[in-house]
């Protein structure tokens, strides 16, 4: 019996082979600055707040009972599935990234609302034009429901577009920003006190009509681009794929944590940029810490007091610390993991977009 039970400890922790610190000051970034366009917009159009979003939710969230390891009671959620809505087996959105507003502010509410802001692509449905999307979903009291509203950039004078094949598969909440990664790119920000009520009669079209309306492909509110901040290439250092995106509080000063997907290299990496907690924008255009590891088909990670969290395609959970090296998790989750975000005192979120297991859960890390 004894050598059962550690032959099926073995199955469920890994350890793997070590991480090696990299260069970190070969990972530049360039500030795009706030785009002009922003304070035309601004006089366009209907200023709308988060606390609007939140009055005007129309979507219901039904709890959820995954199969998922160490789960933390009572976390998991489902998106709704009705005759005529349908986001939890839906082919035309997928949901990838998760930021929630202890992200935003470390009190763990804005504005008096506890929010998860999950983003969602479109890659597949009709070209991808519509590029992302963020559903912004109540989580404190009242009724468990959310609204949809789409990411756009602006354009010309007084215009905006969608951001065409974005798939946002990670994203960050920072005060008033929300940070989304642009897989080969780099990092688009924008700002919830700048969201835009917009015409709903037109469902195939976005931007500005005639008669100086202004359309979303039907959603009711827009979440323009306010700045970017740009991959700078360097000789010798391979383009870093920005794959998915967390906050990390446990450091002085704050981090962003960005990750590389691969699923055929050994050599990802894990990049961090420091934040000014004042203006919420970045406070180093260059890293301050680059990691390579070589796990596969990393679909998120997050740190916390120096240990690591990576989600994995199989369902697994790796964690790291540079004391006891890296240990894989296996079967935490019954399908692909996605982006992390950690929440103190509750746990650390993701979400999974495969259809039959597309939902919402809280892991305890203490016991990882």
């Amino acid at each position: 019996m004894k050598s059962s039970i550690t032959a099926l400890l073995a199955l469920a922790t890994t350890t793997l082979a070590e991480w090696k610190n990299l260069t970190a000051s070969s990972y530049t970034l360039k500030d795009s600055g706030l785009s002009p366009v922003i304070a035309r917009l601004d006089a366009a159009l209907p200023n709308v707040y988060v606390k609007d979003i939140m009055a005007d939710l129309n979507h219901d969230n039904p709890s959820a009972s995954p199969n998922v390891k160490n789960l933390v009671p009572g976390s998991a959620y489902a998106w709704q599935k009705t005759s005529d809505f349908n986001d939890q087996t839906g082919l035309k959105w997928y949901p990838q990234g998760i930021t929630t507003s202890a992200d935003a502010y470390e009190k763990g509410d804005y504005d008096g609302f506890h929010v998860h802001l999950v983003s969602w692509h479109s890659d597949l449905y009709d070209g991808g034009k519509r590029g992302a999307r963020i559903s912004f979903v109540n989580r404190g009291d009242g009724e468990r429901k959310y609204r949809h509203v789409l990411l756009v950039r602006p354009k010309d004078e007084d215009d905006f577009e969608a951001i065409d094949s974005l798939h946002a598969g990670g994203i960050m909440w920072y005060g008033n920003l929300l940070y989304v990664v642009s897989t080969r790119g780099g990092l688009l920000v924008f700002d919830l006190q700048r969201m835009y009520k917009v015409d709903t009669s037109v469902d195939d079209k976005v931007g500005k009509q005639e008669g100086g309306k202004y359309a979303a492909y039907g959603y009711k509110y827009v979440l323009p681009q306010v700045r970017s901040y740009d991959w700078q290439a360097e000789d010798g250092v391979r383009d870093l794929r920005f794959s998915f995106l967390s906050l990390d509080r446990t450091t002085t000063p704050d981090t962003l944590l960005v990750g590389e997907y691969s699923a055929t290299r050994t050599d990802s990496r894990l990049v961090r940029w420091p934040l000014d907690y004042t203006t919420r924008v970045l406070k180093s255009l260059t890293a301050t810490e680059a990691i390579q590891h070589d796990a596969l088909q990393i679909q998120g990670a997050a740190s916390i007091d120096g240990k690591y969290f990576l989600t994995q395609s199989g369902g697994a959970l790796i964690t790291h610390t540079w004391a006891d090296g890296a240990v894989k998790h296996g079967s935490v989750f019954p399908s692909v993991p996605e982006d992390l975000s950690v929440e103190k005192g509750r746990g650390l979120w993701t979400l999974m977009e495969q259809i039959g297991f597309r939902g919402v859960v809280a892991v305890d890390v203490t016991k990882f």
